[in-house]
């Protein structure tokens, strides 16, 4: 995800330079992408018991 607008353009593209705040958007989409994904499944804490 990051490597299509940061890395790859820059190794092809000489003039590619995005703007630091657009870097940080997209490596900030990827992380929420990636724990939307693959963030574990929030599980009942066993210490506390419905009473």
């Amino acid at each position: 995800m990051i490597a299509n607008y940061v890395l790859w353009p820059r190794m092809l593209l000489t003039d590619w330079n995005p703007a630091a705040s657009d870097v940080h958007d997209a490596v900030e989409q990827a992380v929420q992408t990636m724990l939307a994904r693959y963030a574990p499944a929030r599980r009942p804490d066993p210490k506390r018991t419905n009473s």
